[in-house]
């Protein structure tokens, strides 16, 4: 008898437009990188901002729940209030309306995750069927087809900005995904800032 072999999914798909993220859900389909650059107004204020003015969350939402838990988080750090403040709240909300739609999900598990080390240094592929990530300030999320021996090659970096959707080990179905990622490795640099969304079915709340 033959055995069936599932091929793992390799395929890294990157384009400016966002609907790229759909594609995801392709076969073959690993990740899904929406490439963005953000104003330079912006970045400047959120890079020049204090480590401690940084907004810190970890809630489950529906999305049209998140722009609250979002300004709830800034007026707890101290984060300015003003224009550039209020881009970063309405950014968050847009990428979680992203995250839900794709994967048809009616709630979310939202961080902003604020480092200065290396959270993730090994390899991996996250416990859950899919993960949105982006890094809104300092080093981005690294990236790679996994060789048999679990070690990547050809590493990528997302930049500032940049919109990755992942598929987890939890994805629905047998094909695997044969991409790992980890944090970047620390080197200096500003504090970094990351928005991580995980679509979830559960009910719950900020």
């Amino acid at each position: 008898m033959t055995m069936l072999v599932n091929r793992p999914a390799t395929a890294m798909n990157t384009s400016s437009d966002p609907r790229i993220l759909g594609s995801v859900a392709m076969s073959g389909v690993a990740v899904a990188i929406w490439q963005r650059q953000p104003s330079c107004e912006f970045q400047e204020w959120l890079d020049g901002l204090d480590a401690v003015r940084l907004p810190r969350l970890r809630c489950r939402a529906t999305p049209p729940q998140v722009p609250d838990a979002i300004m709830r988080a800034c007026v707890e750090a101290g984060t300015p209030p003003g224009l550039q403040r209020d881009l970063l709240i309405a950014d968050i909300a847009e990428l979680a309306r992203h995250a839900a739609n794709i994967t048809e999900s009616l709630m979310i598990d939202l961080r902003l995750d604020v480092s200065d080390g290396q959270p993730c240094p090994k390899w991996h592929l996250d416990a859950v069927p899919a993960r949105l990530l982006c890094t809104l300030r300092g080093a981005g999320t690294q990236f790679g087809p996994a060789r048999p021996d679990g070690e990547p090659v050809n590493i990528q970096q997302m930049h500032p900005g940049d919109v990755g959707m992942f598929r987890g080990r939890l994805w629905p179905g047998n094909e695997i995904s044969g991409i790992l990622h980890r944090s970047p490795p620390a080197r200096g640099g500003p504090t970094r800032l990351l928005l991580v969304i995980d679509p979830v079915s559960e009910a719950g709340s900020c």
